[in-house]
């Protein structure tokens, strides 16, 4: 049947539409400054490997992912630490167990937090150890949800609640340096300590390369998403939109033909945005993402409908056709918002030209091209009417 084409339509609308919801729904988190972490750790520890039943820890810049998503997983959890490589050999030998990411629940007292900014160049065992863990702080508005946990993650120690005595305890540890009287263990926490300090000085260019490593296949893919939807609302949408206007430029069949090209577009370009839709984050503007995917769906279900409906074509008067160009003209505007949100969200992720005023720029000239054209023609087929009462004027005049 001629319109089977919206069977897929539905089936990846209804996908998306879940995905975007899923995703639209994790936690964010704001990542502390180095070594600011607290001494409790009541949402219980786990350990992260490389893959599933591993003893090899998972890698550091993998690890806060797996570790949001155990904190994620855990309603009651509002922040989460994690370590990297370097101390965990010190913390095996002396606690018999070792752990990557720990989560929190409550908030302490002040007094049991720990900052390695503190110490200076001469930190105390405390301040040693919290150099190699980084804290990340769940942001206002936990989603509701329960969401799906890390299959990288074990569990080392459960998740406990302290007693104020205990609480005591740590902060009496905490101000004496943590005192752990073990030679051995203090000298590896110093080894540890001189390690994370050195990635931690090394990091912002190793970060550098392994972002642009990991994002080189995911930015093609966005670029041709861009590229794509470029040419859907910047040259098939406005056809289809304002073709009605100049009836006698475009025939039918190529009326139905460019409907029916700006719906297999915009399918191709949900299709893509769909496969790399964690590409993208929300640089600037909360929730900017989210709104970019909702509008391309809504734009997915217009032009489905609009290109159902220009192969029944009828006349300009009647209903159905205006309610179509109606579709067209809310297609055109959502369609430049689409472009340009998607433009910034580019020019936000990857830190590169933002392109969106570009593309308003041609938009605007386009409109007044297309307003010129409309113009021209009523002037044309105005003199065209002239020039016709003309000649009927002087020839019945000859016949009297």
């Amino acid at each position: 049947m001629k319109y089977n084409f919206l069977l897929p339509t539905v089936a990846v609308v209804a996908a998306a539409v879940a995905a975007v919801a899923s995703d639209g729904c994790s936690s964010s988190y704001t990542r502390l400054p180095h070594g600011q972490i607290p001494y409790e750790n009541d949402g219980g520890c786990f350990f992260c490997a490389k893959f599933k039943g591993s003893s090899f820890p998972i890698d550091f810049g993998d690890l806060s992912d797996n570790c949001q998503q155990m904190c994620d997983n855990d309603p009651k959890c509002t922040a989460y630490s994690i370590s990297r490589e370097a101390s965990l050999h010190a913390h095996e030998y002396y606690w018999g167990s070792t752990a990557n990411c720990c989560l929190e629940r409550e908030e302490y007292p002040p007094e049991t937090y720990i900052d390695a900014q503190n110490g200076g160049d001469e930190p105390n065992i405390c301040e040693k150890e919290a150099t190699c863990w980084t804290r990340y702080e769940q942001d206002a508005g936990k989603c509701d949800k329960t969401q799906k946990k890390s299959k990288l993650c074990s569990p080392v120690w459960k998740a406990r609640k302290f007693t104020d005595e205990k609480i005591k305890e740590h902060v009496d540890f905490i101000k004496k340096g943590c005192n752990y009287k073990d030679k051995k263990f203090e000298s590896m926490l110093d080894e540890a300590y001189q390690q994370c300090k050195a990635e931690i000085e090394a990091e912002p260019e190793e970060v550098q390369q392994k972002a642009r490593h990991n994002t080189d296949g995911q930015r093609s893919a966005w670029v041709a998403h861009g590229v794509f939807g470029a040419i859907t609302f910047g040259v098939l949408s406005p056809l289809s939109t304002f073709s009605p206007s100049f009836p006698n430029s475009i025939p039918t069949d190529a009326y139905t033909a460019i409907h029916v090209t700006t719906f297999v577009l915009t399918f191709v370009t949900v299709f893509i945005a769909f496969n790399t839709k964690k590409g993208l984050v929300d640089n600037g503007d909360s929730g900017a993402k989210e709104k970019h995917q909702i509008v391309g769906l809504t734009l997915l279900l217009l032009i489905s409908l609009q290109t159902l409906g220009s192969m029944h074509r009828e006349g300009k008067s009647s209903l159905k056709q205006k309610l179509i160009t109606a579709a067209g003209f809310i297609v055109f505007g959502f369609g430049v918002y689409e472009v340009t949100s998607g433009c910034f969200l580019f020019a936000t992720n990857y830190n590169t030209v933002y392109w969106g005023q570009v593309y308003l720029g041609y938009i605007c000239w386009l409109i007044l091209m297309i307003a010129g054209g409309k113009l021209a023609m009523k002037y044309y087929q105005g003199g065209r009417t002239r020039t016709k009462y003309t000649q009927v004027h002087t020839k019945a005049f000859e016949l009297t």
